[in-house]
């Protein structure tokens, strides 16, 4: 199933009902097509930043898409999401003359809580961190390694990890940046959130040469809709990469040495440094190594059932 008819078809059933002071309390239940995953036969890292926020709050009734952009979504992913399950949720929306909020909480657990809001339509970073982003990509080297994910290189600068988009159809019309452009040749929240979510975690992960989960998402998005022919930078900051000091999550031991849950900035701009498009934080935690020879288990297992079904 192609990502967007997925994203199109999550939510299987809704109710609604109004609460007092204009608060509308709902319930509901969703699948998650194939087409979203990222672990092994669960939810990507990124598409929870999607799937439990703007997919939910653009369901409630009294809710005017028109309104939904800009706004800011904060995730919390301590528990993986399975899919082609049905999965249970709850939401509250609030909404003012200029203003609205949600807060969805899915499984019945704190564990799984996602907030977003509307923000106020300004500039998502002033000049100086403009500036902070720009200075570090002019860092830049041909000689910087690059490795290749979902058929797009990935650069590993010293100081950034970058990725590069520019009209995906015709540039790299097998990746998942061209799977990810909307019908109507842009590129959405979707784009943003699983490309963020894919360089802060490289900008861990690629440290100790070892995969990494996310177990926090924040984003800011300034617009609902990127031309698919912009030239985009996805870029994560390894210069103000930082220990997550309110994780619960028990550091790990790789390599022979222990590495705990970290932060990093993200953010989404034109190649000409003009235009911001998304900021946010990507919060990361190392896989456990015993865990890890599972997950490549199941991961191979899913590419053979995928070749049979291919030749079939």
């Amino acid at each position: 199933m192609p990502i967007h008819d997925a994203l199109s078809r999550l939510i299987i059933e809704f109710d609604e009902a109004n609460e007092s002071e204009g608060e509308i309390r709902a319930h509901g239940v969703m699948r998650l097509g194939a087409a979203l995953e990222g672990p092994p036969g669960r939810l990507h890292g990124g598409h929870h930043a999607v799937v439990r926020t703007l997919a939910v709050v653009e369901r409630v009734t009294a809710h005017e898409n028109a309104r939904t952009f800009p706004c800011s979504v904060d995730v919390t992913l301590q528990k993986s999401l399975l899919l082609e399950e049905a999965i249970p949720f709850e939401a509250t929306y609030r909404a003012k003359e200029d203003s609205w909020a949600l807060t969805t909480r899915f499984e019945g657990t704190d564990r799984l809580v996602a907030h977003a809001h509307s923000i106020p339509d300004v500039p998502l970073m002033d000049a100086a961190e403009l500036a902070h982003w720009r200075a570090l990509y002019a860092e830049i080297s041909p000689e910087d390694e690059t490795f290749d994910m979902f058929g797009f290189p990935v650069h590993l600068s010293p100081k950034l990890v970058w990725v590069e988009s520019r009209d995906p159809l015709r540039t790299l019309p097998e990746s998942q940046h061209a799977a990810l452009v909307e019908p109507g040749g842009t590129l959405g929240p979707a784009f943003v959130s699983t490309q963020l979510d894919a360089v802060g975690a490289t900008a861990r992960g690629s440290l100790m040469r070892h995969p990494h989960l996310t177990k926090h998402i924040e984003i800011q998005f300034a617009s609902r809709h990127i031309s698919a022919e912009t030239h985009l930078l996805c870029l994560a900051d390894r210069t103000r990469l930082e220990q997550d000091p309110t994780s619960e999550s028990e550091p790990v031991e790789v390599h022979g040495e222990l590495y705990a849950t970290a932060r990093v900035p993200v953010a989404l701009v034109d190649a000409a440094f003009e235009q911001v498009f998304a900021t946010g934080t990507v919060t990361v935690h190392p896989v456990d190594p015993k865990k890890f020879k599972k997950l490549k288990k199941l991961k191979k297992m899913r590419e053979i059932r995928h070749d049979r079904g291919a030749g079939s």
